[in-house]
């Protein structure tokens, strides 16, 4: 910090790396479960993004009842770890009348997105049980604050508190996002196969990308500030997911492209790309002439919003931000709101020129 403002912001990151080295030498059909149990945050996306990539690979496609298995899946998911991120790492706590209910109509949601999820993993995708289950998700999340129309989060609610938290927070000048989209897929893909490292710091020429659910649906919200724009699109996330997964049990039909997508790449690969809670997730796989995988990427969404010239570094550099306990909240509020997949702990200090 130099005169209160941010002139350096440094991203440390502690993942583990090479993990992609556990795919290589396995047949196809092994990498979406192993996908599945390697990542505990949004499995399941995980798993879809490596279906995908491995029967793109092999110049097939997924069937229609497995797609409608997917798409259930994949909206279930995304509600609950979107809720699961608010709740449990908002760095302020909650009003105690909200704590413990919070904690009861969270694990409601755990139980409602997995029971869609096993359902979808076995197979077994019936819409009526879907739909009794997608009612008993949106009761929960109805519970933590979720609307059923718009993004002002329901009175009374651990959501409307959060709201309250940030509303006077004005440190952050807000930015219209560059967001991460279909139409992005062929360069990225093409960087991620050609591009040693890729996947650690990827790049689009001559842009800042994002990806989530503030990319996906930032909207024009004269004098709110950014951090509650920010929450204001992870609410609407979830709300039109709800929305989409109850239209999918009364009629089978959803958008499929919004959801998850892929292709093939050059020689014997695809890629699968999934719209998960965090953002954009790729999976790409190629088969070797031994029909087993000999070569194996995957580029997670934090990448991009925490990329050391991404989106998060470029809203704190030369923001107001201070050096105190409340510019440490206020950083950590903003991390959440970018949702990263791992735990993180910030740290303000006096640059040393100052």
């Amino acid at each position: 910090m130099s005169r209160a403002l941010a002139c350096s912001v440094a991203v440390k990151a502690n993942r583990p790396q090479g993990l992609t080295r556990m795919f290589v030498g396995r047949r196809p059909e092994e990498a979406p479960p192993l996908a599945g149990q390697v990542f505990s945050l949004c499995g399941f996306a995980q798993s879809v993004a490596a279906r995908l990539a491995v029967l793109n690979a092999a110049d097939m496609a997924m069937k229609v009842d497995e797609r409608i298995g997917s798409g259930a899946g994949l909206l279930a998911e995304r509600i609950f770890e979107t809720l699961r991120a608010l709740i449990l790492h908002w760095p302020c706590p909650l009003p105690e009348s909200f704590g413990a209910t919070a904690g009861r109509h969270l694990r409601e949601a755990l139980a409602a997105s997995q029971k869609i999820i096993a359902a979808a993993k076995a197979g077994q995708i019936d819409r009526a049980h879907l739909g009794a289950a997608a009612a008993r998700l949106s009761a929960a999340a109805s519970a933590l604050g979720i609307p059923s129309q718009g993004d002002t989060p329901l009175p009374e609610s651990a959501c409307a508190a959060m709201l309250q938290d940030i509303g006077d927070d004005r440190l952050f000048n807000g930015r219209r996002p560059d967001p991460l989209t279909i139409n992005d897929d062929p360069e990225v893909i093409a960087r991620l196969c050609a591009e040693p490292g890729y996947a650690s710091v990827p790049h689009l020429q001559g842009r800042v990308a994002e990806t989530g659910a503030y990319a996906r649906l930032a909207a024009d919200d004269v004098g709110a500030s950014h951090l509650v724009q920010r929450l204001r699109a992870r609410i609407n996330d979830v709300r039109l997911c709800l929305k989409q997964l109850t239209a999918l049990a009364a009629t089978g039909k959803y958008d499929g492209a919004s959801l998850a997508c892929g292709g093939a790449t050059p020689g014997a690969g695809g890629y699968g790309a999934v719209e998960c809670a965090r953002g954009r997730l790729y999976h790409q796989a190629e088969i070797g002439g031994d029909g087993r995988l000999s070569s194996y990427r995957i580029l997670a969404p934090t990448e991009w919003n925490f990329h050391p010239a991404g989106p998060f570094v470029e809203t704190l550099l030369s923001s107001p931000v201070g050096t105190d306990e409340a510019a440490v909240r206020s950083v950590s509020r903003l991390a959440v709101l970018f949702d990263p997949c791992v735990a993180f702990e910030v740290k303000v200090r006096e640059a040393a020129h100052a």
